[in-house]
């Protein structure tokens, strides 16, 4: 009676693990829709920022794939990309990228990056790690953050 009462724990473990993989593989994982800060503007596609900005990203995280398209979620390759955009944020000459990590712990990378007056180089000041409940509260707090890369 215990072998069996274990057998059918262990498969709806299972089951809720792959219920679970399935959701975020197909749909990602709920992120809510974040408020824009004030003065801040937003795109949703990396083809729209400074191609400078684009190359600093991919260096450090590798490929990102564009905001809804399928990307691996878990660590469960389909798709052979495991970073996915959320939104891209700027203000003035700082500018906040927020991702998706897919792999066996997903998480949301959010950076940080400040263009240089003539647009040549965009260097990062952070990179904080968010999940879906905290994207948004993380994106604000970098797009405030001081030059020097401590509060605001």
């Amino acid at each position: 009676m215990k072998l069996m009462m274990k057998k059918i724990i262990l498969a709806a473990l299972v089951a809720i693990v792959l219920l679970a993989a399935a959701s975020i593989w197909l749909g990602g994982s709920a992120i809510p829709p974040c408020a824009l800060p004030n003065a801040a503007s937003a795109i949703s596609r990396l083809d729209d920022a400074p191609p400078v900005l684009v190359r600093a990203l991919v260096e450090r995280v590798g490929e990102v794939v564009p905001a809804g398209a399928k990307f691996d979620a878990t660590d469960v390759a389909w798709t052979g990309k495991n970073r996915r955009l959320i939104f891209v944020w700027n203000l003035n000459n700082r500018w906040v990228i927020a991702t998706e990590h897919g792999g066996i712990g997903y998480n949301d990378p959010i950076f940080a990056f400040d263009m240089s007056q003539d647009g040549r180089e965009a260097v990062l000041l952070q990179e904080r790690i968010a999940f879906p409940d905290s994207v948004c509260s993380t994106a604000s707090s970098l797009l405030a953050l001081r030059n020097d890369g401590r509060g605001s």
